[in-house]
């Protein structure tokens, strides 16, 4: 999988994708799980412009099987 940007696409209405931010809000981390609308709704003011949060997105993988034995 690769990241894509949100200036060119954007995740379906409702999916859970991982979502990239190059800004240090989270400590280290530079990513969490969110949606579409964490995209449209969260900014960050960066040199007195408010600017999107998030700048790149990938769809999660795949769940795992069931590993209870």
């Amino acid at each position: 999988m690769e990241w894509i940007s949100t200036r060119v696409k954007l995740p379906c209405e409702g999916e859970s994708v991982l979502l990239y931010t190059p800004f240090r809000v989270f400590g280290e981390d530079h990513w969490c799980i969110g949606n579409r609308d964490g995209i449209r709704n969260c900014t960050i003011c960066v040199e007195g412009k408010e600017v999107t949060l998030f700048t790149h997105w990938m769809p999660l993988p795949e769940r795992p099987g069931n590993f209870i034995e």
